[in-house]
């Protein structure tokens, strides 16, 4: 039993990390069991838990190596590599939302590393950061701008107006960081024979959309209990391979960031603040680090209307710490690098400092 648990903590860093620290909060800040299921975003563990399923689906289907082996006859170095997958993931979170991408993008390269026979950890590192980067664009990029844009009733094109000048600078500098990270190594392509099956790749891809469509109405919870009613019919190993320790994640995730984002002592602190334009995007990147980006811009919001300027700190906070922001767990979790979490924060830090120094420059100019 010992055994099994040291194991688990050993292998479930994260999930260990949110379950001591909830045991923390229970013992020092007392909250009232009651409002445990009020922190949690419901719609967001929903969408999840179908995007798991679905993109499992995908990955499952094996089509992803047949779109890997094309890929591959056309870049030949990993460098080069790199900058396509890295503006392919921003890309994909620009307008599929950031989370969409890493699902999407990190079994894309995962079958990328059987086929080249490379060490790809880096890579994925940087492309978690690029759908960050890419999300951010856009008010439907993720969640922290799709409240912002409602929340103070932004323009579409104004707010992309507005956030192109973070989005230059951290995509120029991501790039940087991958001339400088990723050695421009020739590809040795190792080709074999995988079955896939096409009918099952392009029918979850159908679903997928509709699943993104029906998410932003009453219908999400139906069509999810239709999706998973029909794997388990048809398809029941489906939902045996999906990461469900991940769901868990989330959940004590918005748990434990609800108990403490509702702490007194937050509150009162942050009333105290002058929320100069510097100042309130110091504090927007800095307090999601430690209670993530979504709830710190809902906080802040609270506190001040000044809508871009929070909207430059959460996304710019997305970095650093991989509790910034919910992308950075799901890609570490579908990645399963090795020493993941210290590999990500040996880049994360260096590029969050960098990325703080350049866009205060900008507001300062």
């Amino acid at each position: 039993m010992l055994f099994k648990l040291k194991s688990f903590f050993i292998r479930e860093k994260l999930l260990s990390f949110l379950i001591l620290f909830l045991l923390l909060l229970l013992l020092f800040v007392h909250p009232h069991y009651k409002h445990f299921m009020q922190y949690i975003d419901w719609n967001t563990i929903y969408f999840l838990s179908g995007l798991l399923l679905i993109t499992t689906a995908m990955k499952e289907s094996n089509y992803f190596y047949y779109i890997a082996k094309h890929v591959a006859n056309k870049i030949h170095n990993k460098k080069t590599l790199s900058y396509f997958l890295i503006l392919l993931s921003s890309g994909l979170a620009t307008f599929l939302t950031n989370d969409i991408a890493l699902f999407l993008i990190i079994p894309f390269t995962l079958e990328l590393k059987k086929i080249m026979n490379l060490d790809v950890s880096r890579i994925i590192l940087l492309e978690i950061l690029s759908v960050n980067i890419g999300s951010s664009l856009t008010p439907i990029g993720n969640p922290q701008n799709v409240f912002l844009w409602h929340h103070f009733r932004v323009n579409f094109f104004d707010f992309i107006i507005q956030m192109f000048p973070i989005f230059i600078i951290q995509m120029l500098l991501l790039l940087f960081f991958a001339y400088v990270l990723i050695e421009k190594q020739e590809i040795q392509i190792n080709l074999f024979e995988e079955s896939y099956s096409k009918l099952n790749f392009y029918s979850s891809v159908i679903l997928l959309i509709i699943f993104i469509i029906i998410s932003k109405t009453i219908f999400l919870v139906p069509f999810l209990i239709l999706i998973f009613s029909y794997f388990f019919i048809f398809n029941r190993t489906i939902i045996f391979k999906s990461d469900w320790n991940l769901i868990i994640t989330f959940i004590l995730f918005f748990i434990d960031f609800g108990i403490v984002s509702h702490m007194n002592i937050i509150n009162t602190f942050i009333n105290k603040l002058d929320f100069q334009d510097f100042n309130l995007f110091s504090f927007s990147v800095i307090l999601s680090q430690f209670i993530s980006n979504v709830p710190a811009t809902i906080l802040i919001s609270h506190f001040s209307d000044n809508w871009k300027i929070i909207s430059f700190g959460v996304n710019v906070g997305g970095a650093g710490l991989i509790i910034g922001s919910l992308a950075n767990i799901i890609g570490l979790r579908l990645a399963k690098i090795d020493n993941g979490i210290k590999k990500f924060h040996k880049i994360s830090f260096p590029f969050i400092i960098i990325s703080f120094i350049l866009i205060s420059l900008f507001l300062v100019i």
